[in-house]
């Protein structure tokens, strides 16, 4: 099987991870976050921020020394075996086929509400997740250029609202009065999603030209979240009492209207609508990255492994992602699906293959530093998952149910094949 071609830099490469990460949770968890812990909701957003720094430094590391489009499942399968590569390739697929239709469905409620069409609670979705489809299918150098210029564009739009914001209002300075530990537990849940997403990023990694700077790509790309979200934190406190229930559904359209009045509508519907496109376009072309690995690797069925002989571009896969994803966001907005149950999912799993990755990378890792990063990840591993409760242990249950699912298929397999013929 052929790779795929190396056509990312890293300029393309730090976007495409800030589409990735940039998605619903900035438009939500500022606002949520806010609403519950007053001035003193900047507390679980830095230590998220601080906690997850140990993991992306094992996801960077891998990333550079085995790059590979199946991403944690290639990672598994070096640092441990076929078993938990295809578990982990497995779950990541799901995730993202949960995750995505929940963005774009977030986005369509965005937009119903501000405008109140209600069609576009499903027209957007649909939208949205067909465009994001043709756009990988077009290939990486068409996605990639265009999530440079939305982010780009993105970024200057809320630099500019949140410093109109904290210009017209004055800066009020963050609480320090410690929040109880239930409420800071339940925000600091919830604001960890916001700092999802570069698992994903890593299954594009095949296509950097230089897998050497993929650290940079990430550093870069996590100073940049860092400083936007607590930006956001900071005009939040200075224009919006903590009341507000508005917070709770759409802080950044109570964030306009405070700094542009009347112009505050039209450009929180540009940020939203730009925010969720670039991210699904991020996610499916991601994800059309997995299943591509995946099928390459004997692990789902092979054509979904052909490559566009012109660009070497997973056409197959990208095809079949999208018409799932499309299904599944008709499915969801008929209420067969319910879409919190989407996210609670995906977020879930997202978080147990940081896991899963951490876990790699201290079986391949060597020295000090590698020991003291295993050990940062552990406590941030064990402290997110016991104070998460009940929805992150389930995840972990369903990651286990599904490794015991294919090591029971694989020894069925080996004895009806033999061990020579067996790929699972």
């Amino acid at each position: 099987m052929k790779d795929l071609h190396k056509s990312l830099g890293g300029v393309v490469g730090t976007f495409l991870a800030l589409s990735t990460i940039l998605g619903s949770g900035m438009m939500i968890l500022p606002g949520t976050s806010y609403h519950t812990l007053a001035r003193s909701a900047w507390m679980p957003w830095a230590v998220a921020a601080l906690a997850v720094v140990p993991l992306l430094y094992c996801y960077a590391w891998l990333g550079r020394r085995y790059p590979s489009a199946s991403g944690v499942a290639h990672y598994a399968e070096v640092a441990f075996n076929p078993v938990l590569a295809r578990t982990s390739g497995t779950a990541a697929t799901f995730a993202l086929v949960a995750g995505i239709p929940a963005t774009a469905l977030t986005g369509g409620r965005y937009l119903a509400e501000f405008t109140g069409a209600g069609a576009l609670t499903w027209l957007f979705p649909v939208l949205v997740l067909c465009v994001a489809t043709a756009v990988a299918y077009a290939g990486t150098g068409v996605s990639g250029g265009l999530q440079v210029a939305l982010v780009l564009a993105l970024f200057v739009m809320v630099m500019c609202v949140a410093l109109v914001a904290l210009g017209s209002s004055g800066f009020q300075p963050p609480g320090t009065h410690l929040p109880p530990a239930g409420s800071f537990g339940m925000v600091l849940t919830a604001v960890f999603v916001a700092f999802t997403g570069w698992e994903t990023v890593a299954f594009t990694f095949e296509e950097h030209k230089r897998p050497d700077i993929i650290p940079r790509v990430f550093a870069a790309s996590y100073l940049i979240v860092v400083a936007l979200y607590g930006l956001l934190l900071l005009s939040l406190f200075a224009t919006v009492d903590p009341g507000e229930e508005g917070l709770n559904s759409a802080p950044l359209l109570l964030l306009a209207e405070r700094a542009l009045g009347d112009l505050g509508r039209p450009v929180a519907l540009v940020l939203v609508t730009g925010v969720i496109t670039a991210n699904v376009l991020a996610s499916v072309l991601a994800l059309s990255r997995l299943v591509f690995g995946m099928a390459r690797s004997g692990y789902l069925p092979v054509t979904l492994a052909r490559l566009r002989r012109r660009d070497s571009n997973p056409v197959t896969a990208v095809v079949a992602v999208g018409a799932l994803l499309v299904l599944i966001a008709v499915l969801s907005t008929s209420g067969l699906v319910p879409l919190e149950h989407l996210f609670t999912f995906s977020g879930g799993i997202y978080f147990v293959l940081y896991g899963v990755g951490a876990a790699a990378f201290a079986r391949l890792a060597t020295g000090g530093s590698a020991r003291a990063v295993t050990a940062l990840c552990a406590v941030t591993v064990l402290g997110v998952t016991l104070l998460a409760g009940p929805a992150m242990w389930l995840c972990w249950g369903l990651f286990t149910f599904l490794a015991v699912v294919v090591r029971l298929t694989r020894r069925r397999n080996v004895r009806e094949t033999g061990p020579e013929r067996t790929r699972v």
